[in-house]
Order: C-alpha cells, then structure tokens, then sequence
C-alpha cells in the first residue's frame, strides 16, 4: 500500500498541490485524471520524492518516506517512468536497462529476464541506441527500465501518449499482469478515457491541485467525466 496524506506543493506563490490525499492499493492500477495543469505530474514527482512537498506525508507501507530523497526512494521500492520517456538517447537499449538496476536493492547486475518476456522488441533491440527506437518502443524500453529496479509501486506519467494503438494495448496487458501476478501497486496518469476504464481498477479526478472525485472506474461515468473534464 501506498498512501498521500495531505500533501501540498507550491512552486513559488503558485499552489500545485492543496492537502491531496490519495491511498494506492497492491495488485490495482489507480488513475489519476483531470485536465491539463491541474497538478498531476507535480503529483508523481512529488511521491518519487524530484519534488519536496510543503507538509503532509508520504507512506510506503508502514515506512514514511517523506524524508527521503529519489534515489533512496526508488532503493525502497518505488519507480517512476516520467512524461515524454526520458531514454537515453546515446546509450543502447541494454544500457537503458542496466541503469535501472541501480535502483535494486538486492545488488543484482544482471537484467531480468522477464522483462524481455513482456517487451520482447527489447531483446531484439538491445543493441540499438535508445534514440533510434519508435516512440512506443522507447515508452517500452522506459517501463522496462524503471522495472529492472525491482520496483513494488510504479508510477507512469502520461503512457499512451503520442503512442500507436497496438502499443497502447499492449502496455495495458503488461500493466495487467504486473498487478495480477506480483501484486504491484500502480499508479497511472492518464487521459486517455478508453485506457482507464479498460485497465484500471480505482480512479481519482484533481482540479486545481485537489482531488474532487473518486472511485472504482465502474463509477466513471458520462455524468462524472462531464462534470469535472469536459472543457
């Protein structure tokens, strides 16, 4: 379980975040959705520790993490795969991969071997530098990255974006089985509708940096994307 506890957030005299407080099941995808700007992205960087929250807490478990820093955040079992990828572009795709190792906490150099089992074109591609990839490969190879830490909470920024459908799809069957069969807890930020309500299980809708709906994405319905997303 992972769990916000009235987090709030300014950049400056602007208020990203007022008293957020959200809990993350094991074995569920959670999304949170709401229009552009409304604190989502502060919101992942915030749990991963980039940002540093003005108060509140956040609890992995039973461990605050609240003081930690990224890094030790994602030793303690957190990962994030941010908007727009963040690949390196110059390094292959094995590199890529060997960099979210340093993420373990059980030492362990090598990478797992399920994770070409869930993204097969990485093994093909292993040896192709990471900026010569499509864009769903590359949101491929970010997931599989922030996988390779051994993660028990993965936060995903926006993962359908600018992403051919047969990849979307395909991402939401690995997200499936990454919840069904090690029980991870994740945690997607998404607005593409169709995508949440096929592969998620609970949602939360932020405006203007506050949760103001939420749910089992069953309860997602025209009435509540009406009310609180449509422009």
């Amino acid at each position: 379980m992972l769990a916000i506890n009235n987090i709030s957030f300014a950049y400056g005299m602007v208020q990203a975040l007022r008293g957020v407080t959200m809990k993350f099941a094991p074995g569920k995808v959670t999304c949170v959705i709401g229009r552009n700007g409304v604190g989502k992205t502060t919101l992942m960087q915030t749990i991963m520790g980039i940002r540093r929250h003005n108060s509140g807490s956040v609890q992995l478990g039973e461990r605050d993490v609240s003081s930690l820093p990224a890094n030790r955040r994602a030793k303690a079992g957190i990962a994030l795969v941010p908007q727009g990828r963040q690949i390196f572009a110059k390094l292959s795709v094995e590199e890529n991969l060997r960099v979210g190792l340093q993420a373990r906490s059980d030492g362990k150099k090598t990478i797992p071997e399920d994770i070409f089992e869930l993204f097969p074109v990485l093994k093909q591609m292993s040896k192709r530098n990471g900026g010569d990839l499509s864009g769903g490969q590359q949101q491929q190879l970010a997931i599989g990255r922030a996988l390779a830490g051994d993660p028990k909470v993965l936060l995903l920024d926006e993962p359908t974006e600018g992403i051919q459908p047969n990849v979307i799809t395909q991402i939401g069957h690995v997200l499936q089985k990454l919840v069904t069969e090690r029980g991870m807890t994740v945690i997607l930020v998404e607005q593409y509708l169709d995508f949440v309500k096929e592969f998620g299980h609970a949602f939360y809708i932020m405006n203007r940096g506050k949760v103001v709906s939420e749910g089992p994405t069953t309860e997602l319905t025209e009435e509540v994307i009406e009310r609180h997303l449509h422009v």
